[in-house]
């Protein structure tokens, strides 16, 4: 089977790739062991990514030195080292170096403010009365100081001398360290979220500015922009071209000043670019920060974009479309995708599934992780959750889910896609409308292209249409007309749509003219646009289509394309508009992603697909290959919530002999289980945690220079006490629970407790297993979770009131959530940490009034939800046993099904022996060659998450909340006495037969 041998065994650059966080004091020892553990869960690569908390000095000889040892592990492993050019992001700053070098590199923007409230980093270059009032437009200049960029400011990424420095203080030094692993165990660099104009550092009105954009845009549009600032602004005279120009000639600025001399150092020094801009997300979005992002693709070896929260909302829709069609049509080998960031500390395998589906169907083919810390003490663990990595307690299941991942990213790397629908981007109707004095939806104008724009891409998905954006800019440089035939880069499109749009740019015009003539489908909505670069002009174009809007235009597209693949919900009797389709020709095949986006609708759908070629299914899951059969190319499929398939047909799947299964892994069924009777259910289980308990303790008493300042929970002293006192400020916190029994053989686990002065459990002297300032390679004997979280044995937990107290100096490097300040003797500092306390032993706890909870003697578990049966911080695996009759030996099959569970994920075994491990519905596996004639002896190993031992846990509405950031942890105003905690546990099992 040559022709799937890279869909069954993908290489390690097609495997997951994690952000992996360098946010603390570094240990070679340590980082190296966390590429075994990577490797070792068939993670392929791993972006070495400065974050908050970094102790170790960004770019320093020992910097470097970690580097390298990384990349020689790597080649020990079969993995890759990438690297990451920034101190956490925006890229171009150096950590904070660039800026202070020179104020001719700091970022630069037009501010509009009133008239007399100019501050010292601005120069009044023209006056204006608006609405009444004066006001000035001025150049604002960076003032340094500013905490998000290490106590300096952003860069001028429009100045071609800011971005080589920046290139001289990150680049060439890893050249200088590093180079002898360019292009082998290192094969690039990647960029975060660069912009010309850093919009969250401005509270008034701004537009994007340099020093260099004046004699630029008078070189490129041919009359002086000084002259026309008020029109960037203000919606006067000739401001629909002044604003067309403006952001035409900046984002050309800043592609050939930053993306295309960083895309030329990459090729000159054997490394791939990759990453992605800041704001892809809407055509407003990339107007105000980066102006054209998709353009700037072209100068990217591997172009990506970021997919951050728990939720698949249409306008990321676009975002993955935007960077999947600039890679197919400029024959770029991957398309990226920074992913999982902000989804919550409650995900594990199935929301992960779920995302990374959606956007493989749209075209993403290289899945990048956010994020896997290295140390989770501190602000750290609060960096946008959930931590995928070796802390958590599903982290031994997570090799299956690896390769599943792998594979997908395979199937929709190989070959040629299929795309026969070019949809044109109405992004320089954004720029003509576009100003920041616009405060509603009423007032923006701009707003109705990206809102249709998003609807249309939304429902051409839907109906099963795949399609790429033609982006204005690449086609000046890419496009061509071939009789009916409308060609960008290496794709060609039969059909054509223009969304609802103002303007078009005359290159654009002049091959759609063409195109029509030439007898091409094209397609617009609405009406023609009414201008050409940002004039208005009389639009004639003989031959083309114009419906009335966006639901006709699908309509129109739909009736051109009749024999595509069909896909019917059974439930509704139409068109499943969850479920997409990615198509690719692989020599004499042709493969079908077939994927349910819904996070919690089922399909049971009937999927049609012409021709007589033969079919099969590969398992993405396991990398099996089952003969389809079918009637006229009629299938029935029952998706799961997050279900997919791929089919293949043609040449592939000849080699296909098995019958198709009646489950396969990656969520989909062939029967209906609700139809017939279970063989038997099991609703009881024997259960044992499978490690300590947790009392979590986050309430606390904080005294700072022997003065108490704080009472309350944990969460509120953080940024309010202790990371604000100076370091070397003397502190103790007290930390008082209740216990209905003595208790033995306990510990706390108190975070980096080695560099405390004491600690003391009821007065007594205790000690951590660390030494002082003690780094090195991860150590459960010493540590629990993490390599900072210090094991303390405890003395006998007495009855009643008992009392831990902690105290040292401050030192830290957290200024802010989510941020950190430069520590100029790192080498020196020995951190120390005032959060909470996770006390483990063999206890059970009750609840008692206002969230707390008390100790109360051991007690297993039902194993219905163990969060309500005594273990409601429990972080770790539990092990449910039974038993059940199988009178005799069945002549089907027997599929075992877990009902309601909530969990991470089931090791499944029957007698003894592994059956597998599910991670997501329909939870259901064929247990048949285990299975004997009478008892049978079942086995469910499951594991939880952190989340309701690391929170946010005591806040209002949480488990509603699609996007966790720093701020979740901290905003007091959601704050809530008591929990709340998400369900683990099982309700049961049913064992189905199938003839």
């Amino acid at each position: 089977m040559d022709s799937l041998d890279k869909l069954i065994k993908p290489d390690a650059l097609k495997r997951p790739a994690p952000f992996w966080s360098w946010n603390d004091k570094l240990d070679e020892a340590e980082l190296r062991r966390q590429i075994r553990e990577m490797a070792d869960k068939g993670w392929g690569s791993y972006f070495m990514h400065s974050r908050v908390g970094l102790v170790t000095g960004y770019l320093s000889d020992e910097w470097f030195d970690l580097v390298n040892a990384c990349a020689d592990e790597a080649e020990k492993t079969g993995t890759y080292a990438w690297l990451y050019d920034e101190d956490k992001w925006p890229s171009g700053f150096a950590g904070g170096e660039v800026p202070e070098k020179d104020k001719a590199y700091r970022s630069r923007a037009l501010v509009f403010v009133r008239k007399g409230t100019a501050t010292d980093n601005d120069e009044v270059l023209c006056s204006i009365t608006y609405r009444g009032t004066e006001y000035d437009i001025c150049k604002r200049i960076a003032p340094l100081g500013d905490l998000w960029f290490n106590g300096a400011s952003y860069v001028d990424l429009m100045s071609p001398d800011a971005v080589r420095e920046f290139i001289n203080c990150t680049h060439e030094r890893y050249k200088q360290h590093c180079s002898a692993h360019f292009g082998k165990a290192i094969p690039g660099i990647f960029t975060d979220e660069p912009c010309y104009l850093a919009q969250h550092r401005y509270d008034v009105p701004v537009v994007p500015w340099s020093d260099f954009l004046p004699d630029f845009f008078m070189q490129l549009k041919g009359y002086d922009l000084t002259q026309k600032l008020p029109q960037l602004f203000v919606d006067i005279d000739d401001y629909k071209k002044v604003r067309f120009d403006f952001y035409d000639a900046a984002t050309e600025l800043f592609k050939r000043s930053f993306t295309k001399q960083y895309y030329d150092w990459c090729g000159e020094n054997n490394l791939l670019m990759t990453g992605h801009f800041m704001a892809e997300d809407g055509l407003v979005y990339q107007t105000q920060w980066s102006g054209d992002v998709m353009s700037h693709y072209e100068f990217m070896h591997w172009p990506g974009v970021d997919k951050l929260c728990r939720v698949v909302p249409s306008d990321q829709l676009v975002t993955i479309k935007q960077v999947a069609s600039a890679a197919d049509q400029l024959g770029k080998e991957r398309s990226f995708c920074e992913v999982f960031g902000c989804v919550g500390g409650q995900v594990s395998f199935f929301h992960r599934k779920w995302i990374g589906d959606w956007q493989a169907a749209l075209g993403i083919s290289f899945v990048n992780h956010h994020l896997s810390l290295y140390s989770m003490r501190g602000e750290r663990k609060r960096d946008y959750p959930a931590n995928l990595f070796y802390q958590q307690p599903w982290w031994t299941d997570e090799k299956e889910f690896a390769d599943y991942e792998a594979r997908v990213c395979a199937a929709v790397s190989e070959g040629d896609r299929l795309v026969d629908v070019l949809l044109v981007q109405p992004l320089t109707s954004v720029w003509s409308e576009y100003t920041p004095l616009h405060k509603s939806a009423s007032e923006s104008p701009e707003r109705i292209y990206d809102e249709a724009f998003t609807d249309i891409s939304s429902k051409l998905m839907a109906q099963k249409i795949d399609f790429h954006f033609g982006n204005e800019n690449l086609m000046a440089n890419h496009a061509s007309v071939e009789v009916k035939t409308f060609k960008i880069g290496k794709h060609s499109y039969s059909c054509v749509v223009v969304p609802p749009a103002s303007n078009i740019k005359s290159h654009t015009l002049e091959l759609l003219k063409q195109y029509a003539a030439n007898g091409g489908k094209l397609i617009f909505t609405g009406a023609l646009p009414t201008m050409v670069d940002g004039v208005e002009t009389a639009v004639d174009i003989a031959g083309c289509t114009i419906v009335s809007d966006v639901n006709e235009a699908v309509n129109e597209v739909s009736g051109i394309f009749p024999a595509r693949i069909k896909v019917t919900d059974k439930y509704t009797g139409d068109n499943a508009p969850e479920v997409f389709i990615h198509s690719r020709k692989v020599g004499g095949s042709i493969r079908h992603l077939i994927v349910n986006t819904s996070e919690q609708r089922p399909v049971r759908s009937t999927i049609s697909i012409s021709g007589n070629q033969p079919m099969a299914v590969f398992d993405l899951f396991d990398g099996s290959l089952y003969k389809l059969e079918t009637k006229a190319g009629i299938i029935d499929i029952n998706f799961a919530p997050a279900g997919s398939i791929l089919i293949i047909c043609g040449e592939e799947a000849k080699q296909a002999f098995q019958s198709v299964p009646v489950v396969l892994g990656s969520g989909i069924c062939f029967t209906d289980f609700t139809q017939s009777l279970p063989k038997a259910v099991i609703d009881k289980f024997d259960c044992r945690v499978l490690e300590d308990n947790i009392l979590l303790l986050n309430d606390m008493t904080l005294e700072l220079g022997g003065k108490a300042v704080y009472e309350g929970p944990v969460c509120g002293a953080w940024h309010k006490h202790f990371y604000k006192a100076e370091d070397g400020t003397k502190f103790k916190a007290t930390y008082k629970f209740f216990s209905e029994c003595t208790v033995e053989n306990t510990f706390a686990a108190i975070e980096v407790a080695e560099n405390l002065d004491s600690i003391t459990f009821n007065g007594q002297s205790v000690k951590a297993l660390k030494e002082h300032g003690e780094l090195g390679a991860f150590d459960p004997a010493k540590s629990w979770k993490d390599i900072n979280f210090t094991k303390v044995p405890l003395p006998v937990i007495k009855k009643g009131e008992n009392t831990l107290v902690i105290e040292g100096k401050k030192v830290n490097n957290i200024t802010e959530p989510g941020l950190h300040r430069r520590i100029p003797d790192w080498r020196e500092h020995e951190a120390t940490e005032a959060e909470e306390v996770y006390l483990a032993g063999k206890f059970s706890l009750a609840p008692v009034s206002d969230g707390q909870y008390v100790i109360t003697e051991f007690k297993e578990p039902v194993g219905k939800n163990l969060t309500d049966e005594g273990f409601p911080f429990y972080c770790g695996r539990a092990l449910l046993s039974s038993e059940f009759d199988m009178p005799e030996k069945s002549a089907g099959r027997l599929y075992l099904k877990l009902n309601r569970a909530n969990l991470a994920s089931a090791v499944v075994k029957v007698n003894g022996k592994v059956c597998g491990t599910l991670r997501w519905m329909p939870y259901t596996i064929d247990i048949t060659d285990m299975v004997k004639p009478g008892k049978n002896k079942l086995e469910l190993d499951i594991a939880t998450t952190l989340v309701n031992c690391f929170g946010p846990n005591r806040r209002t509405g949480i488990k509603q909340e699609t996007g966790i950031g720093p701020g979740n942890f901290v905003d007091m105003s959601k704050f809530k006495h008591g929990y709340e905690l998400f369900e683990f546990g099982l309700d049961g099992v049913s064992i189905f037969g199938v003839e």
